[in-house]
């Protein structure tokens, strides 16, 4: 169990790191297109979705 854990938190810290890359990189964000920069929305309300609902499962815990 604890290399379960270990692995779902190195798996978390590592999507943060590469958000945080991702962010500082603003070139692409001014040369995207407003159809990318939609997905690209609709995909991060998913994301956030679902941290809600790991969130929740923690809670329930």
């Amino acid at each position: 169990m604890a290399e379960t854990n270990i692995s779902v938190t190195d798996a978390l810290k590592g999507q943060q790191e590469q958000l945080k890359r991702l962010i500082a990189q603003k070139t692409w964000m001014s040369e995207a297109s407003k159809g990318t920069l939609s997905e690209i929305k609709a995909q991060i309300g998913e994301l956030k979705r679902l941290l809600d609902q790991l969130e929740s499962k923690i809670d329930e815990s």
